[in-house]
């Protein structure tokens, strides 16, 4: 935990008098949430009262349970003041550099977020703790979150009411399309005849998928009236479990919203995390189970954006055999026998194109300052939007672009890229 968290961290209790503790000594043998938070943020001050009451009838049972504050107050003032209201411990103010590393590591884009994890090894427990501490309370502790096949079973029910347990599903030996959908939803809505002519033609062809929708739905009326659309099954409405199962499923997929369509095999293994544009452009369904390329539409899923380092050719000023050209150079590196490119963090390098005139490419133009598209060139760009900055690969015509993304490739995996911050 020190190389998390650095040797010591200060305590809030009001016996500790601010002083500095070990951390390993601190943390021994317990389950702790790193808490990310602020005192400038109304949704942090609204959680931690609750997290407050949460962890002091733990702690009063002998509970192995302890917090750690890690604050993004913009003050050293305003921590200690929003410190004053905690009875747990704190990564110290003057500790940006951990702060930054946690945020980094844990994938924080938004606070309060409650990350759990092992206080002898490290290992997360679960990523996203605050919905379930919320819900369940000092009782629902260490708020481990279900396996896929605990939150998915052990049974499902179709609008008819008939019930079906997943073994028999897994036992089909098929695909699982995990759809996260609510009928109040316009998007939701056009997708979902989309997704009934695939999944009737693929059963029809003894192709065995199976989906399962996990509603959003706010009451059990418009759940049966939008699960009477459908010809599969459904995490059942009401299901005593019904909001821990479906949160478990919106975790594990990190849903931020819908529809999202998440391919999953026999085995319930991720297969693609989000297919829906892929199911859009398949009409006669050749492509399942919509395995993902290894050169990727921006436009069809542009999300892994925002979480991945990528490289995307903007293509939208060569012709279709250019630009069939310019992806073949790039599944070739993306695919080599070396593996995709990593950096020094080992984060591998993802493929993007983008060819579609005003959509996501525009964005990516916007944002890395490449400009407009010209007549028969190609622009390069590496994103790595987790840390706010961009680098741009050069121009050229879809015949030199292969030798331009090669060089763009290995500055990313030797760490001689220059890229430019986008928070400046």
């Amino acid at each position: 935990m020190e190389s998390l968290l650095g040797a010591s961290l200060r305590s809030c209790s009001s016996g500790g008098g601010g002083s500095l503790l070990s951390t390993a000594s601190a943390l021994a043998g317990k389950t702790v949430g790193l808490y990310f938070s602020a005192h400038w943020c109304p949704p942090c001050r609204q959680f931690t009262p609750v997290l407050s009451s949460i962890y002091s009838q733990l702690v009063e049972i002998g509970k192995p349970f302890e917090i750690v504050f890690i604050s993004s107050d913009k003050s050293e003032e305003q921590y200690n003041e929003y410190l004053a209201e905690m009875p747990w411990l704190a990564v110290p103010y003057a500790a940006r550099d951990v702060k930054d590393a946690l945020s980094k590591k844990y994938k924080v884009s938004g606070i309060p977020s409650l990350v759990l994890v092992d206080g002898d090894t490290g290992n997360t427990i679960n990523p996203q703790a605050r919905g379930a501490v919320a819900s369940e309370g000092a009782e629902g502790f260490p708020w481990k979150p279900l396996e896929v096949a605990e939150a998915l079973g052990p049974n499902l029910v179709k609008a008819d009411g008939t019930t079906t347990a997943l073994a028999d599903l897994q036992a089909r030996k098929g695909h699982f399309g995990v759809y996260f959908s609510a009928s109040w939803c316009g998007p939701c809505r056009s997708f979902t005849p989309k997704l009934v002519e695939a999944y009737n033609k693929l059963n029809k062809n003894n192709q065995p998928f199976d989906i399962v929708l996990v509603s959003s739905d706010r009451d059990k009326k418009s759940f049966d009236e939008y699960l009477g659309h459908m010809p599969w099954h459904a995490v059942p409405f009401d299901d005593a479990n019904f909001g821990k199962r479906t949160g478990a499923l919106s975790e594990k997929f990190e849903v931020q919203g819908i529809p999202r369509l998440v391919i999953l095999d026999s085995d319930l293994n991720v297969v693609r995390s989000d297919a829906r544009g892929a199911v859009m452009k398949d009409e006669d369904c050749s492509n399942f189970p919509w395995h993902p390329p290894a050169v990727a539409d921006v436009d069809e899923n542009p999300e892994p954006l925002n979480e991945v380092p990528c490289l995307v050719a903007l293509v939208e000023e060569v012709d279709e055999a250019e630009q069939k050209a310019v992806q073949d150079a790039l599944t070739a590196i993306a695919t080599s026998s070396s593996g995709k490119p990593k950096d020094a963090d080992g984060r591998e390098l993802h493929f993007f194109f983008a060819a579609e005139d005003g959509g996501i490419g525009s964005q990516i133009r916007r944002i890395a300052k490449v400009g407009k598209p010209k007549q028969g060139k190609v622009d390069l760009v590496l994103l790595d939007l987790e840390n706010s900055q961009t680098c741009t690969g050069g121009s050229g015509t879809a015949e030199e672009v292969g030798k331009l993304a090669e060089t763009l490739a290995a500055s990313f995996a030797d760490g001689s890229a220059t890229f430019t911050s986008l928070r400046s």
